[in-house]
C-alpha cells in the first residue's frame, strides 16, 4: 500500500528557512527568500498551515511576509531556529512535517512524533509543481502545427482535412440581421 504523501498529509509545515533556501540555491542558482515563501504554497494541501523560521533578527524587508492566517515566518533572535522549531513541534507534534537538512534538528522533532523530509525533497517537489501547475481558466489543447507531417497534427492528418479553416465569410462575421424584425438571414 503506497504510503500518504507527506505534503500534502501534515496539518502544519514547518520549514528550517536558511536550510531551505541554502538547498534552493544549489539546485539553482541564487534566489531571493522572498522566492521561498511564494513557493511554499505549491507543495502543500489547501487546509495546511506554514511556518518558516529563520535563523537571527528580521533584516529590513528582505523577508516580506504574506499577510494570511496560513502562513507565518519567524525569526529565532538570540536563540538557533533549530531551538524554536523543536519548540513549536513539542506544542504540535500530531500532523507536523518539517522541512531540513539538519540531521540532529530531524532526530530532535522525529523524538516529538513529527516527521521530517529533507530540504532537497521539497526543493524537488518545486520544481515538480511548477512544471505542472494548471493554467488558470480552461484547459485548451495545444493547437495543431500546420504541415506537421504524418505524426498527427497537420494536413496530412485525416481528421484535420475535413475540418475547414477559418475564414471571414464562413458565417463567424457575416451579418445575419434581426429576424424578429423582418430582417431575414442572407
Amino acid at each position: 500500500m503506497p504510503r500518504p504523501d507527506p505534503f500534502l498529509a501534515a496539518s502544519l509545515l514547518v520549514v528550517d528557512g536558511r536550510n531551505v533556501l541554502g538547498a534552493m540555491r544549489r539546485a539553482g542558482g541564487d534566489l531571493p527568500a522572498q522566492a521561498l515563501l511564494s513557493r511554499l504554497w505549491t507543495v502543500v494541501g489547501p487546509r495546511t498551515r506554514i511556518l518558516v523560521v529563520f535563523d537571527g533578527v528580521r533584516d529590513g524587508g528582505a523577508i516580506v511576509p504574506e499577510r494570511s492566517s496560513r502562513l507565518g515566518v519567524r525569526w529565532s533572535r538570540h536563540e538557533s531556529a533549530d531551538d524554536v522549531i523543536v519548540r513549536i513541534v513539542a506544542d504540535t507534534p500530531e500532523g507536523t512535517l518539517v522541512a531540513t537538512d539538519d540531521i540532529e534538528l530531524g532526530a530532535r522533532v522525529r523524538a516529538f512524533g513529527a516527521a521530517s523530509v529533507r530540504s532537497r525533497q521539497l526543493v524537488e517537489r518545486f520544481a515538480r509543481q511548477h512544471a505542472a501547475a494548471p493554467a488558470v481558466g480552461h484547459a485548451r489543447p495545444t493547437p495543431p502545427v500546420p504541415g506537421a507531417g504524418p505524426s498527427g497534427h497537420g494536413k496530412d492528418d485525416p481528421a484535420e482535412a475535413d475540418r475547414r479553416s477559418w475564414s471571414p465569410g464562413r458565417g463567424a462575421t457575416r451579418k445575419k440581421g434581426n429576424p424578429k424584425r423582418g430582417h431575414p438571414a442572407r
